[in-house]
């Protein structure tokens, strides 16, 4: 069958199916890790460890064999587990943080868990993000924050910090993160730094040069501003399309803060605080104006899929 055939409706529906089928044989590989584990198969296939025998043997990636390890290991004392998988509830991240968790927990209080402590912990978990499930395992059992700054030079000169910011630090970062989204599309903080600390080295930079250039006198700023009249033309263009005012832009945006388009079929908004952009509801070439009801905050990704829609219905683009 070929899907590009299927309508939308048809495709969902067949995602759907397949991601319940994908849950479920994710349930089934890691009983067969499990079993492995039990019986050291991988020892007798030469493999000094089931780490080893799963990305060697296997060819998964190293973080995918700790992940399905930590999991059928946790799986095979709750069994459970199998279930909540399948449902969707838990996943394999969240399984490998739990296990580490409570190894780090049983290390420092120098005692084990029971399962029914376990039980618990993973029913505070279900359906919660990956954030989300590392504030829970670190209230529930009293885990504390990262150690000091530090910073470690590699042999290419490379070098790897490990930061503990507090909570409101965070959320800031992440604004300022969101905000220059447009120049920094990758999420990765390295280079969220870099650009920021270079825009900061330039406006440093700026403000020292303007400070150096001498001010014209009166006079010449008079002259400057006679000479400096535009034409007829460049204000006729000008005014073809009224610009909204930098207000009001700045109040949409602080009203918005993130993307604004709704799912016709399950009313879910989309959310996202990353590329934000102002678009019209009604468009402009429609007789949409500037007013703040005609106005609101969409992703990129959103504006642009409303404006694909809308070149078709587009008296100059049909």
């Amino acid at each position: 069958m070929n899907i590009k055939f299927l309508s939308n409706t048809e495709l969902m529906t067949r995602f759907g199916k397949l991601v319940q089928t994908e849950r479920k044989i994710t349930h089934l590989v890691l009983e067969c890790i499990a079993e492995i584990d039990a019986r050291k198969i991988y020892l007798e296939r030469a493999y000094p460890s089931l780490f080893e025998f799963l990305v060697k043997e296997f060819g998964y990636s190293p973080s995918s064999a700790v992940r399905r390890i930590e999991s059928a290991r946790l799986m095979r004392e709750l069994p459970q587990i199998s279930e909540k998988i399948e449902a969707g509830a838990l996943n394999l991240s969240q399984l490998s943080k739990v296990q580490q968790a409570i190894r780090t927990v049983q290390k420092i209080e120098d005692r084990r868990m029971d399962v029914d402590e376990k039980c618990d912990l993973l029913r505070k978990i279900e359906y919660t993000t990956q954030d989300q499930t590392e504030l829970i395992l670190a209230q529930e059992l009293s885990l504390s924050g990262g150690a000091d700054d530090r910073k470690r030079t590699h042999r290419d000169e490379s070098v790897t910090l490990t930061i503990t910011f507090t909570k409101e630090q965070m959320t800031i970062l992440e604004q300022a993160q969101d905000m220059i989204a447009h120049n920094v599309p990758e999420k990765k903080w390295a280079k969220v730094f870099s650009y920021l600390a270079q825009k900061e080295v330039e406006r440093r930079a700026q403000v020292k040069r303007q400070s150096q250039v001498k001010r014209p006198s009166r006079e010449e700023g008079l002259r400057t501003n006679e000479n400096d009249q535009s034409s007829p033309a460049t204000e006729v263009r000008l005014n073809e399309r009224k610009s909204i005012r930098p207000n009001l832009r700045k109040e949409i945006l602080v009203k918005g803060k993130c993307c604004e388009y709704k799912d016709p079929l399950t009313k879910k908004v989309c959310g996202s605080t990353r590329f934000v952009q102002i678009d019209h509801i009604k468009p402009v070439w429609a007789g949409g104006d500037n007013s703040p009801d005609n106005l609101r905050t969409l992703c990129r990704q959103h504006n642009n899929f409303k404006y694909a829609k809308e070149s078709g219905l587009h008296p100059l683009r049909v």
